[in-house]
């Protein structure tokens, strides 16, 4: 199994990356916050979850240990597939899936393309006691775009760590609080 790859990202879409690694092209799917935090020509590192069917074979990528955890536990709820654990990876930080999953917060999981009250309530009763020690990062779905925002304006995850600790996101929008990061870094 393929559980590590590091190469030059050749192009991509909204939904997969090709990846060249040593002169062989690997087509990655990731979530849509990877995606387009990636340039043509970069150089990338992924944690690789290898999805084996009898008529296919396909990667999927992912930027740290955390994400590719939360996806294989969303992979062992009967009912979903790879196409909806990447989905709600896109729309979703893994702290705010596991916060909605502790808090039985049906409506929250159910914003995800495919995943409707039926699928988020499995969701919540085979993961619920499993991400607990997720919950309590402060990073909200709000943040999280925010982090993501500035990640591909090009900032270290340094200067983003130290910035979102400073920020006060209480009733705040996404795009006011970007506004007051950009103002910080500067």
């Amino acid at each position: 199994m393929i559980g590590f790859l590091r190469g030059k990202a050749l192009k991509s879409n909204e939904q997969a990356l090709l990846l060249d690694v040593s002169g062989v092209g690997y087509r990655i799917h990731c979530p849509l916050p990877l995606l387009i935090s990636i340039t043509e020509g970069q150089e990338v590192s992924l944690y690789i979850h290898s999805h084996i069917r009898e008529d296919q074979f396909t990667l999927y990528g992912f930027k740290d240990e955390l994400d590719l955890f939360l996806f294989e536990k969303l992979l062992a709820v009967s009912g979903i597939g790879p196409k909806s654990a990447i989905a709600m990876l896109s729309v979703h930080s893994p702290m705010s899936i596991a916060d909605a999953v502790e808090r039985e917060d049906v409506q929250a999981l159910s914003h995800t393309p495919g995943v409707g009250k039926k699928t988020a309530e499995k969701i919540i009763i085979e993961l619920r006691g499993k991400l607990s020690h997720l919950v309590g990062g402060k990073e909200t779905d709000t943040t999280y775009e925010v982090r993501l925002a500035l990640e591909t304006l090009g900032y270290s995850p340094k200067e983003i760590h130290d910035t979102l600790h400073k920020l006060k996101t209480e009733n705040k929008t996404t795009s006011m609080l970007i506004k007051e990061a950009l103002t910080q870094l500067q």
